[in-house]
């Protein structure tokens, strides 16, 4: 298989970043890219120098796959024509608004044998691919993940628009789903008429707890994830690509020497939305990808993001 026809649909910040992406990679080729606004379909156009299209279809018929950079809202109406036409989905998170949705489009993708991969950007970002290889085993898991307020994901709650990235992570790092009878969830508006800061806890069938923040209303910027495992605890800074790890020494020790040994690491930044669009034209092409999201993976964030919901939804805790 040679280049792959790639479109875009929807030309906003995000949307402009993936196209920049598709134009740098050279599997891929940018057949254009989708926006319903004229003003700003012509300000890509010009600024690409790539063709911009008013119809979806009339995109779809040029392309075998597809980037979805739209509000969550619209993700399962667009993903739902583009797998119907045919063409391999790439979606932004989350997958869908709920658990119904993003089953319909798991199984339209099964179902015609389409690739359907989804944007979980964090699952590329180098300090966690770090802590994945020392293979924890986690007991205690606490994320924070705290963002300057913007406009920009206001049509849907914190939930989906900023913990969906550590839930992922969470269910990679536990293997294993929560008992979704145990989750706990608190939350409230502020400024949007949405939850904007929010508290999760999960349980899981392991007996590990994760203790989840999210806030989109913050003074600060945070994305920080840390994990108490068998014998071993870990610090990690998401933004500032930092890692700490501190253990017990194998025994036997000196007397009245600390028992613990540390580990403090910078790993080198990657480019997420890049390293996103090689592992979907790896798995277009039949190639094997272990960081990748599918809509598999994804659809069991939308299972937990369900049941957060109704939980803040009925005002239960």
């Amino acid at each position: 298989m040679n280049e792959i026809k790639m479109g875009v649909i929807g030309a906003g910040v995000l949307g402009s970043y993936h196209i920049d992406k598709c134009l740098q990679n050279p599997e891929v080729k940018l057949c254009g890219f989708y926006d319903a606004n004229p003003a700003r379909r012509r300000e890509i156009m010009e600024k690409f120098k790539i063709p911009g299209y008013d119809n979806i279809i009339a995109l779809l018929n040029e392309v075998q796959a597809v980037i979805i950079a739209t509000p969550c809202s619209t993700h399962h109406v667009i993903a739902r024509q583009c797998l119907d036409s045919g063409k391999h989905v790439f979606v932004e998170k989350p997958l869908a608004s709920s658990y119904s949705q993003g089953e319909e489009l798991v199984y339209m993708a099964d179902k015609r044998g389409l690739i359907l991969n989804v944007g979980h950007s964090e699952a590329f970002n180098a300090a966690f691919t770090r802590l994945c290889s020392f293979k924890p085993a986690p007991r205690f898991i606490e994320a924070h993940r705290l963002a300057y307020y913007s406009p920009r994901g206001t049509d849907v709650s914190v939930i989906l628009d900023l913990m969906v990235h550590d839930l992922q992570l969470v269910l990679r790092l536990c293997k294993e789903e929560p008992v979704y009878g145990r989750i706990a969830a608190t939350g409230v508006p502020v400024i949007s008429k949405d939850i904007d800061i929010a508290n999760v806890r999960l349980l899981f069938p392991s007996g590990c707890v994760a203790n989840l923040t999210a806030s989109r209303i913050s003074a600060k910027r945070m994305r920080k994830i840390r994990i108490f495992s068998t014998g071993s605890y870990f610090s990690v800074d998401l933004d500032k690509g930092e890692i700490e790890k501190y253990s017990l020494k194998q025994l036997p020790i000196s007397p009245g020497a600390i028992p613990v040994e540390s580990l403090k690491e910078k790993v080198e930044a990657k480019d997420a939305l890049e390293n996103e669009l090689q592992s979907f034209v790896k798995t277009i092409k039949g190639e094997k990808d272990c960081l990748g999201v599918d809509g598999k993976e994804a659809l069991i964030v939308l299972k937990v993001t369900d049941v957060i919901l109704e939980l803040l939804s009925s005002g239960s805790v």
